[in-house]
């Protein structure tokens, strides 16, 4: 827009000689302005319209989301209710499920007392019978404990004899140490005096070794004028 209301009022034109009337011109300019500041009007009330358009849009999504919410939690509902109908139909059929209960509860309970009558009488031989069994039982205990009695003198008298036989044996076994210590000591007495007569022995065979050779050496010499002396020496050693 090149020009504003204020300006368009305030402007002048240079006068000319036989140029337009002035009261023309001013009434065009004054019409003019009121149709810029008519304009001026329409366009803030547009920007307001507008502004108001952009509110009413924004609450309109703004219910548009609400209702769909609402969409949404009436189907949850719905969903609920018939939810809501099938645990009616549930708690229904419990309720018959229950007078049925009660009636087998009934016929239960009238059969238990029967039973109960019946496990009485029952209780009550079968406890004349643990009576009877008990006093034979107990009777046979008695005749198996004398019997046992007898079997426990007749084995510690067995065991009295098995531990005179242990402490004769203990006797045996102790001589037999004693024994054993004798013969010891006599086989270690051998021994030595077996190490002494071998001793003995090796030395006197080593000394009549040395002998042997000596004579052997004087046997071998082969001067016929040594060997009356060779001779006469060996018979010398061997008197000596």
């Amino acid at each position: 827009m090149h020009f504003k209301p204020l300006d368009i009022r305030g402007l002048t034109f240079r006068r000319r000689l036989f140029g337009y009337r002035a009261g023309d011109v001013k009434d065009f300019m004054k019409h003019v302005v009121e149709d810029y500041e008519a304009y001026q009007v329409k366009e803030s009330e547009i920007v307001v319209y507008q502004h108001e358009l952009e509110e009413k849009q924004g609450l309109i999504e703004e219910r548009e989301g609400t209702i769909h919410q609402l969409n949404e939690k009436y189907e949850q509902l719905m969903g609920e209710n018939e939810r809501l109908k099938e645990f009616e139909r549930e708690i229904q059929e419990l309720e018959k499920m229950k007078e049925l209960a009660q009636i087998t509860a009934d016929a239960v309970q009238a059969e238990a007392k029967l039973l109960m009558e019946q496990a009485e009488q029952k209780s009550a031989r079968l406890l004349q019978e643990a009576e009877s069994t008990k006093m034979n039982h107990l009777l046979n205990v008695q005749i198996e404990l004398g019997e046992l009695m007898s079997e426990q003198e007749h084995l510690n008298t067995q065991i009295a004899n098995k531990k005179m036989e242990y402490f004769e044996l203990e006797l045996q076994c102790e001589d037999m140490l004693a024994n054993k210590e004798r013969v010891a000591k006599e086989a270690q007495v051998l021994k030595q005096e077996f190490l002494t007569l071998r001793s003995k022995l090796i030395q006197k065979y080593a000394d009549g070794l040395d002998e042997f050779i000596e004579e052997n050496q004087l046997l071998n010499q082969p001067t016929n004028e040594e060997q009356p002396n060779n001779v006469m020496k060996l018979t010398s050693k061997r008197i000596g």
